[in-house]
């Protein structure tokens, strides 16, 4: 039984854990709950960046796909850096965990961005339904109908070309508020890219820490084999030192017997 077993006053002792292992420990708990919360973010914004090309596509739509992609970017950026930080104070298996995990979600947030980027670049978003309304004509009485025909076809036109313009402009606003947020998730791709390029040295030390671990272990399991060996040789010699000890004890007991006999004739 441990000493963590032994109950003292009706409670059980705990090992001892210093203040900075606790700290560790919580902030592992933290970075585990940022990565679900990252997690449910990229899923979300999969499923909008599904519906772009479709008849849900909006620009409501690409307007929430944008924050989202903001959003999602930051958290990744502040769930890395936390893993930088955890990474120089330990390297533990549990250290390593949370960086593979932080991998796939960025892998998962890079290709959905991707997706996007390529989705938002084949088309626009539907045009919101408008309604004319025609402006109404003020004939006096005295206009014959030829007058009225042209007046109308004329008022026609001129609605005709405000809508012509209004919908160019629109469409100009529509690109380049498109080539923005194509311009926005490309960055964010990039900055995808480097987070990658930094989780790949925490893999990299991470497997350096496991591998001199396994070495340590060898080693170590090596020096007790040979330890073991030189205590079996320690016990052979002292049993045959003892065994040599006997036999000279014996030898001077036979002596003196033989010197008594000889001087007691």
């Amino acid at each position: 039984m441990s000493y963590s077993d032994v109950a003292r006053d009706g409670k059980e002792l705990r090992p001892y854990s210093s203040p900075q292992q606790d700290g560790n420990d919580k902030t592992n708990r933290e970075i585990q709950q940022q990565l679900f919360g990252l997690s449910t973010q990229v899923t979300q914004l999969r499923r909008d960046v599904d519906r772009l090309g479709t008849a849900q596509d909006t620009v409501k739509l690409r307007q929430k796909i944008a924050e989202a992609n903001q959003n999602t970017t930051s958290s990744a950026k502040s769930i890395g850096q936390r893993l930088n930080m955890l990474h120089a104070e330990q390297k533990t298996q549990q250290t390593g965990r949370l960086v593979s995990s932080f991998e796939a979600t960025l892998k998962d947030l890079q290709t959905t961005l991707k997706v996007a980027k390529s989705k938002e670049a084949a088309s626009l978003p539907k045009e919101a339904k408008q309604t004319a309304v025609p402006a109404a004509l003020d004939l006096e009485s005295g206009v014959n109908a030829d007058e009225h025909q042209a007046l109308m076809q004329q008022q026609q036109q001129q609605q005709e070309r405000l809508i012509l313009e209004s919908r160019l402009q629109y469409n100009d606003a529509l690109i380049d508020e498109r080539d923005e947020g194509i311009q926005d998730i490309q960055r964010n791709i990039q900055d995808i890219q480097e987070m990658f390029q930094d989780m790949a040295v925490l893999v990299h030390d991470q497997g350096l820490q496991i591998d001199d671990i396994d070495a340590n272990v060898s080693t170590y399991e090596l020096r007790t084999e040979q330890a073991g060996q030189e205590i079996v040789k320690a016990d052979t010699y002292q049993r045959a030192a003892r065994n040599r000890k006997c036999i000279l004890l014996t030898i001077v007991i036979i002596v003196v017997v033989v010197l008594v006999l000889v001087i007691a004739q």
